[in-house]
């Protein structure tokens, strides 16, 4: 969303336990400045989001360039984890910009304009899944909520806190039905309107439901308290996270592979039901695919943006992630909705690409042109004004 206060201080500052934070911001722009290569990781994520929502909505799931089908399949299922990572990044640079206070209030003002931002995300989404059903914005705001618990404290409640709730996940997925409201198919989801439907959807079997997916945000902020904002420390992690996500890739590109898990034979039964598990919903495995992918592209983003510090390409797509919320919503109501009152939503792949790739020239150009005149997308202007 809007990386209004994401600016930060060069000092380390103890956090609410009385320890020092972890290192990684001490190489993070000073107050006032900009992460570009976070925005333009955004930015990117808005892309791939637009290009699958686009071939979802539009049932472009049809026959195609060879090329295209292949690309489709790379970035199914990766741009929403990645996206939430980016929000849990930005909200640990939010925290950290007040942790150099030594009162409560300013931790409790963060955290209390964080809900808020939240609450007003969910009453956006809402309104959006009356346009696109796939809308991911109130269960942002969900998120946004939960991760505000966790804003100032140490670094490894942050992982506890996403294993806790990947284990509600199963305990979730192993206790209730997880087919409930989705009786039409999954495409439009009964009873969403309903308190009981909007709880069980937002939580329970939505398409980006709370548990697990809040465990997304949590592993960003994680990453945020890395040394990741000086060149040797980023390295050291991109050597780390590249290949492994590389080789995950490779391995889950072969059907074989999740196979094994289904259905593994090591002659040992409690070996083998831990091997099922991490194929069991919420899927582990896959989860942890999608994570390391989100990981990588922050720091291969943060990486470009510090090599081509000058480049033009990197300042368009960095002021185009700074409106994130504005292009997210615009993509469904400016181009889904008027497709689906005139009845011509259902198109070839190659359609929806194009579309894709036009609407985000526009939405690159729209964001380089009002950046001129004003610091805030028109959604995030109005969020700032409503929530703080």
């Amino acid at each position: 969303m809007d990386q209004d206060g994401l600016e930060r201080d060069l000092c380390r500052a103890p956090d609410s336990c009385g320890q020092t934070m972890d290192a990684g911001f001490a190489d993070a722009p000073q107050r006032g400045g900009r992460i570009a290569g976070i925005d333009m990781a955004r930015s990117l994520a808005i892309f791939l989001m637009v290009i699958e929502n686009y071939k979802n909505a539009m049932s472009a799931h049809g026959d195609g360039p060879g090329w295209l089908v292949w690309f489709f399949s790379r970035i199914e299922g990766r741009a929403a984890p990645a996206f939430v990572t980016i929000m849990g990044a930005g909200l640990a640079l939010l925290a950290h910009k007040t942790l150099e206070s030594d009162t409560s209030a300013p931790r409790r003002d963060s955290t209390s304009r964080i809900v808020k931002r939240g609450m007003f995300l969910i009453a956006l989404g809402v309104l959006n899944y009356q346009v696109w059903p796939g809308d991911i914005l109130h269960f942002y705001g969900f998120y946004m909520a939960l991760c505000a618990l966790l804003l100032f404290r140490p670094s490894w409640t942050l992982l506890a806190a996403a294993a806790a709730v990947m284990v509600v996940a199963y305990i979730i997925n192993q206790t209730f039905d997880y087919e409930a409201g989705w009786e039409n198919g999954h495409i439009w989801y009964n009873g969403y309107l309903t308190l009981r439907g909007f709880v069980r959807n937002t939580f329970m079997n939505g398409y980006h439901p709370v548990f697990p997916w809040t465990a997304y945000a949590l592993v960003g902020m994680w990453l945020a308290q890395r040394p990741i904002f000086n060149r040797e420390g980023r390295h050291r992690y991109l050597f780390i996270f590249l290949p492994v996500t590389l080789l995950f890739e490779f391995a889950m590109s072969f059907p074989g592979f999740l196979r094994f898990f289904y259905n593994p034979d090591t002659g040992v039964a409690f070996v083998d039901g831990m091997l099922r598990l991490l194929v069991t919903r919420p899927r582990l495995l896959t989860m942890l695919a999608r994570e390391l992918v989100a990981v990588s592209a922050i720091l291969v983003c943060l990486e470009l943006a510090d090599q081509f510090r000058n480049s033009r390409i990197i300042e368009m797509l960095a002021t185009t992630g700074r409106m994130s919320l504005t292009h997210y919503l615009a993509h469904t109501c400016l181009v889904l909705g008027p497709m689906f009152l005139l009845d011509v939503l259902e198109q070839s792949r190659m359609t929806s690409f194009l579309i894709s790739c036009g609407f985000f020239a526009a939405a690159i150009t729209f964001s380089v042109l009002y950046s001129k005149r004003y610091k805030l997308g028109p959604l995030e202007a109005l969020m700032r004004r409503v929530a703080g």
